[in-house]
């Protein structure tokens, strides 16, 4: 008996959730231009076996030429040939989902979504169904559709409570609702799923800090830095975290590390003109809003700033 494998891994999402710092468990941190950014890439991947005694010869041969294309991004291409399969072997061996990705990669999102819509039917198990209904998610978000999007999403969640993209995109639908102890649910059941990502260790515990839980998320990014002693963020959100406490000294040792690790970090300067107010070293605080100033922070992350400087900074 042939068979032939289609293998694709395609990079579906991109998924960014302001207010946490970016991390990447076991690869160097990237000076992002908005630190507080986490930007989270989740693959897809379909693993197709394709016996040639279920499907035409005319299909199988289709598929045999399909795959060099897909290899080489010649996304046209392969489609134009997957649109001479015989309607007979469409649903066959997840044919659909592989004419789904395609689609999408072509950012034909309607089409794509019809495909992934027809095969969940058939689809032999609830992990793959739930599979399914992430990427139908994934599809209304970029249609701007929220509202069916985040039932596909639950859907998927479901059917299938350790399904880690799932679990990624509903902690930051809730964390942009406000909806912070429901965010914190999610990204508990992530880090029980899957508790080597830091990044999603690293978001947690600014939700942490987001509901004045100081203590435990300053757990958590002692644990991130234990980890990852080089990694310049988790020392300014434990930084933050040490001054709520009123741990000052411990606070300012953390930013310090952190800009030295990270000097183009406008947020690190903020916390460190944080630490010196409360320090009552106006001198260096307003010094430090001015540097934060300069590196960005108003297009990074707003005005409060201006609130803190003319509190504190005499011009």
């Amino acid at each position: 008996m042939k068979h032939i494998i289609l293998k694709l891994v395609l990079i579906i999402f991109t998924c960014n959730l302001v207010n946490a710092q970016k991390l990447k468990k076991t690869e160097t941190i990237t000076k992002s231009t908005n630190p507080l950014e986490i930007n989270t890439s989740i693959d897809f991947e379909i693993n197709a076996s394709l016996d040639s005694t279920t499907v035409s010869k005319e299909t199988f041969a289709i598929l045999k030429e399909v795959q060099p294309l897909l290899d080489k991004e010649e996304n046209e291409k392969a489609y134009q040939l997957l649109s001479y399969i015989d309607e007979k072997d469409l649903e066959k061996n997840e044919i659909l989902i592989l004419k789904g990705i395609v689609a999408l990669r072509l950012n034909d999102l309607a089409t794509s979504s019809s495909f992934f819509s027809r095969y969940l039917p058939s689809a032999p198990n609830d992990s793959l169904k739930s599979s399914i209904y992430y990427m139908l998610g994934v599809i209304d978000l970029q249609r701007n559709f929220k509202i069916s999007a985040n039932l596909n999403f639950e859907k998927s969640y479901e059917l299938d409570q350790k399904n880690i993209s799932t679990l990624l995109i509903l902690g930051n639908n809730s964390f942009e609702k406000n909806d912070f102890e429901k965010a914190i649910f999610y990204y508990e059941k992530l880090v029980e799923v899957n508790p080597n990502k830091n990044n999603v260790w690293n978001n947690l515990g600014f939700l942490y800090q987001q509901l004045g839980q100081h203590e435990k998320a300053k757990k958590v990014f002692s644990k991130i830095i234990k980890e990852e002693p080089d990694a310049p963020l988790p020392y300014n959100n434990r930084s933050y975290c040490n001054l709520q406490l009123g741990l000052i000294k411990q606070a300012l040792e953390d930013v310090n590390k952190s800009i030295k690790l990270f000097p183009e970090n406008s947020y690190a300067f903020r916390n460190r003109a944080l630490v010196y107010i409360k320090m009552k070293d106006f001198k260096k605080a307003c010094a430090d809003i001015e540097t934060a100033f300069k590196l960005g922070y108003t297009e990074k992350y707003g005005f409060d700033l201006d609130a803190v400087q003319s509190e504190n900074c005499k011009k």
